[in-house]
């Protein structure tokens, strides 16, 4: 009988163990776009975790986590603000959220706001500032103490057109209006001044009065 006696060898449980995570905290002293300078014994620079939208800011107080093996240290969280009025949200696809003192900012490519019910907004001043604009409105309703409009050229396309006014002054360079139907005016008085000449052209005309007819000039033609 004979036996074959092999030695054991214990294996380094160390070099196969996954890397074994720790915690920390540590105090951001720079942004350098992705990378964020770090105060911490081991660590000098880290990376923004997918989970962590707050961006940190020079000062801040930073949860970090690392591994050993020299494992890239990713902050998880901001534990405390240098300036706590103020903070930034980076969003997914470049979008930010900006919040401070003087109020709230959102920095965004395309802004879609969609509900099936009611949208209201409340101001007290509203400005709006674009290139191009476009409204679709199905009914339309509008109250003005004031209403001031500046524009260089206006169309505007109605198919029936109502409107009550206290008191219209108009002061035009050039006037040019066609009315292919019938064109009435009912006033209580009606006076037309010219400082150069008034020509009226009509296939028929009708002046008929209830009272006095008076027509004055330095020269009169009739027929």
């Amino acid at each position: 009988m004979s036996a074959t006696v092999h030695s054991l060898h214990p294996q380094n449980r160390a070099a196969t163990a996954a890397p074994a995570y720790g915690l920390s905290t540590a105090t951001v002293k720079a942004v350098s776009g992705d990378l964020i300078v770090l105060r911490h014994s081991e660590h000098a620079e880290g990376r923004l975790a997918a989970s962590c939208l707050l961006a940190p800011e020079p000062g801040d107080t930073v949860l970090i986590t690392h591994a050993e093996h020299a494992a890239p240290a990713y902050i998880l969280a901001v534990l405390e603000r240098a300036r706590p009025q103020a903070a930034e949200l980076n969003l997914p696809g470049g979008n930010t959220l900006s919040s401070n003192s003087q109020g709230l900012t959102l920095h965004s490519q395309t802004l879609n706001l969609n509900t099936s019910g009611k949208l209201q907004m409340n101001s007290s001043e509203v400005d709006i500032n674009a290139a191009s604009g476009s409204m679709r409105v199905k009914h339309w309703q509008g109250w003005f103490d004031t209403a001031e409009t500046h524009a260089v050229n206006v169309k505007f396309t109605a198919k029936t057109l109502s409107s009550q006014v206290g008191r219209l002054i108009q002061r035009l360079v050039e006037s040019f209006r066609r009315t292919e139907g019938l064109d009435e005016t009912r006033a209580g008085r009606v006076h037309v001044s010219a400082q150069d000449h008034h020509h009226v052209n009509a296939g028929h005309i009708t002046h008929t009065a209830r009272g006095f007819v008076k027509i004055d000039g330095s020269k009169i033609d009739l027929g």
